[in-house]
């Protein structure tokens, strides 16, 4: 999906369209299964008129036409683009947060793995989640199903230049602390308080070496089983609620 081309998409399933529907984002229809027993889907009602949001009522299996062969639950909705977060407005708003959390994904390329991990960050409250324009999974119905919506509260920038974003982020005093396998140096016995950017690589490849190198140290998470790393959904929520709790726990 490119955002600068991109004018409609279809997102589907009950979360995600509640959650667009409860957001800033542009819903500009939503169609439900006749067949749907109006008392389960309520709250999406209820949030529907609210907006006056246009409503289409279609045959359950003829909403598969909007949104292909997927598990729609009776509803889909069809939004403007999607609404990446301008730099500029990142920036200014890191500036001044002292105790700002970004999540840098370098690379991620399965659209399960980003949504997964953006609801992680959505709910540890994160700063912002910064993507690489090329080689990373889009914001595609799939990210917004996986991520139960949560990618119409987080805010997700898109980079054209992931290694410069990184220097800029220094600029501005933030640590980079990337996470890879067996490292000496792990996420409990790291300060991962006050402006922090952790970087999360790729399932197979892991973090890339020059972006590693930029980063200020790099951090690993402990293990004890034959298996040396978890997958990078896991990793992103093991780190980030360890960044947590050291941050609203101790």
């Amino acid at each position: 999906m490119d955002d600068k081309q991109q004018t409609e998409w279809v997102i589907y399933g009950r979360q995600p369209v509640y959650e667009a529907l409860r957001s800033a984002h542009d819903v500009r229809k939503v169609v439900i299964a006749s067949e749907t027993e109006r008392g389960t889907i309520r709250h999406i009602l209820n949030w529907v008129d609210k907006r006056g949001i246009e409503v289409v009522y279609d045959k359950k299996a003829l909403i598969q036409n909007y949104c292909g062969a997927v598990v729609h639950q009776g509803v889909v909705a069809f939004l403007s683009a999607y609404a990446f977060l301008p730099e500029k407005q990142m920036l200014d708003d890191l500036a001044k947060d002292e105790n700002a959390l970004v999540l840098i994904l370098d690379q991620v390329q399965d659209p399960h793995n980003l949504g997964a991990i953006v609801r992680t960050a959505e709910i540890a409250h994160v700063s912002a989640v910064i993507l690489p324009e090329k080689g990373s999974a889009d914001i595609t119905p799939t990210v917004a199903k996986t991520s139960a919506g949560a990618i119409f509260h987080c805010p997700i920038h898109r980079t054209t230049n992931l290694w410069l974003m990184m220097k800029k982020l220094q600029e501005l005093g933030f640590r980079l602390n990337a996470l890879a396998p067996n490292h000496e140096q792990h996420i409990y016995n790291t300060d991962l308080s006050g402006k922090l950017a952790l970087v999360i690589g790729s399932e197979g490849k892991g973090v890339r070496k020059n972006i590693q190198m930029q980063c200020d140290q790099t951090i690993s998470i402990p293990g004890w089983g034959k298996v040396d790393s978890l997958n990078a959904s896991v990793s992103t929520a093991v780190v980030l609620f360890e960044a947590v709790r050291q941050r609203r726990f101790v």
